[in-house]
């Protein structure tokens, strides 16, 4: 079914809802690390620690310039059919797809996450001549989709938008469910930014080259209809920026994800320069740290993946009759007990 209504879920509802998770989910929303050098262990309660994930946001137009290109990729920057990537600073945007429904909120695996929106010069990819955008017909430039995975998570890499005359900075959004080909769930709504940041952004190079946008987001109908609700926070990051976005699905029953089963470390030994941890359940890319430092070249050993990992040049900087304590933190971030290890020859 397709969503019409733009409600919200209010302060009063959250707890609600908090409440009606019981008193297990609520303690997880603190969660002590191991140590101080490790990361928090991500929580698999109905109700994360996030509680803004529970908000259901308004939906907005769709707009002219939706094309269903199908476009399966995180990268949207690069038009596929000319591998011209497009100019701009680069943003990455995170989606956290919620759905509310039966007095909880859990996560949405296997939705569609669609974005699509202007360049730098604020034309749209795919787009015959009207609605005031010049003809880029067969070009799909910052247009893509990624689907959710068991945390109802997607992250897309793209480019701060450009603008065009008559509306606000903006990307367009939609959220699909499907069974099969048909669509069961349809969510289209737009993202905004603050116009201080997009100030600060449009100094540089490409946006520097335009003249000055004549719509900012107070004087946007759209925004208007609810985009306060529909702000990004964009941080730093790298060359760019990056941005989380956390939206509630009314009406969606979500799917918490599996309990993680923690790895746990059984031996360890140095083979030549290299120190070998043996145990279960490791994850792809699980990584090891060796009282409390993370060692990046840890590799899971090719013929017993889940058993075996391979720490590069560890063994050399234990010396005989040492003594360390061992942890393996699963690319889930779950963390295994500490392993004590003590160097024999």
């Amino acid at each position: 079914m397709k969503k019409e209504a733009s409600t919200y879920l209010s302060r009063r509802q959250t707890l609600r809802l908090l409440g009606a998770a019981g008193g297990t989910a609520i303690a997880g929303l603190i969660v002590e690390p191991a140590a101080e050098f490790l990361p928090i262990k991500r929580g698999s309660a109905v109700v994360n620690a996030a509680a803004l994930d529970c908000v259901v946001r308004p939906e907005l137009t769709e707009g002219p310039y939706f094309v269903d290109e199908k476009l399966n990729r995180s990268d949207i920057r690069t038009d596929p059919t000319t591998g011209l990537v497009s100019a701009g600073v680069p943003l990455i945007l995170q989606f956290n797809v919620n759905g509310v429904g039966g007095g909880t909120c859990a996560p949405v695996p296997n939705a569609y996450v669609d974005i699509w929106h202007c360049d730098a010069a604020g034309s749209y990819s795919d787009i015959s001549n009207g609605a005031g955008q010049a003809n880029t017909s067969g070009k799909k430039y910052l247009r893509g989709y990624q689907i959710t995975d068991s945390n109802g998570e997607v992250q897309l890499t793209t480019i701060y938008p450009g603008w065009y005359s008559g509306r606000a900075v903006h990307i367009h959004f939609k959220i699909r469910l499907f069974s099969g080909s048909q669509t069961t769930y349809e969510f289209t709504s737009q993202l905004f930014f603050d116009d201080a940041l997009t100030d600060q952004v449009y100094t540089q190079s490409p946006y520097n080259s335009r003249g000055t946008r004549n719509v900012r987001n107070s004087n946007d109908g759209i925004y208007n209809g609810g985009g306060s609700q529909l702000l990004l926070s964009p941080t730093q990051s790298g060359q760019g920026y990056a941005a989380t976005f956390n939206i509630g699905l009314e009406g969606v029953t979500g799917t918490p994800p599996a309990p993680s089963v923690a790895a746990t470390v059984t031996s360890a030994y140095v083979s030549g320069k290299n120190l070998i941890v043996t145990g279960f359940n490791f994850s792809e890319d699980a990584i090891v740290f060796i009282d409390g430092q993370k060692y990046k070249k840890t590799d899971n050993d090719e013929s017993n993946p889940s058993t075996v990992l391979v720490v590069r040049k560890a063994g050399k900087n234990l010396g005989v009759g040492q003594t360390v304590s061992i942890q393996v933190r699963n690319s889930d971030n779950t963390l295994s007990t500490v392993f004590s290890y003590t160097r024999s020859s």
